[in-house]
């Protein structure tokens, strides 16, 4: 199943997505303003809340457009399949985060390592490599120090 095929999101058109919700909530706040202050009559439903009902359901199809067009049809797709949404947008890379601790974040992982390339200042010491022959001795304890202090 493939919804979102071409899909191209534009940032730049949240906007309307925003405007419209807004304006949804304006309405639906209208009418239960008009609702909860009218006059109640039996078996009748004034014109104006009849009208704010079909606005505000008017207004709700609009949004829920604008928010298919938007990525709505993908989140759709993501959901029943599984997928990564990231992956259909930015290409197979996206997953990268790019806060790895080796800086490559588009590297592969699994490819060999250059024995040439300088070492990583970062990367913590590895505790099974044998001890430097040139570091220099670690000082002495000073046999005359109190304990504890």
């Amino acid at each position: 199943m493939i919804l979102a095929q071409n899909l191209v999101i534009n940032p730049a058109q949240d906007i309307w997505v925003w405007l419209t919700f807004a304006l949804f909530l304006v309405v639906v706040a209208a009418r239960a303003w008009v609702v909860e202050t009218g006059q109640g009559r039996l078996g009748r439903t004034p014109v104006k809340v009849k009208l704010l009902t079909a606005t505000s359901v008017l207004v709700l199809v609009g949004l829920m457009s604008l928010i298919a067009v938007q990525g709505g049809a993908l989140l759709v797709e993501s959901v029943i399949t599984g997928t990564d949404p990231a992956t259909k947008v930015y290409g197979p890379d996206a997953g990268d985060s790019g806060d790895s601790d080796s800086g490559d974040a588009g590297a592969d992982p699994n490819a060999p390592v250059d024995p040439n390339a300088p070492a990583d200042p970062n990367a913590p010491a590895d505790p099974n490599a044998p001890a430097d022959a040139n570091a220099p001795a670690a000082p002495a304890a000073n046999p005359a120090a109190p304990p504890g202090g």
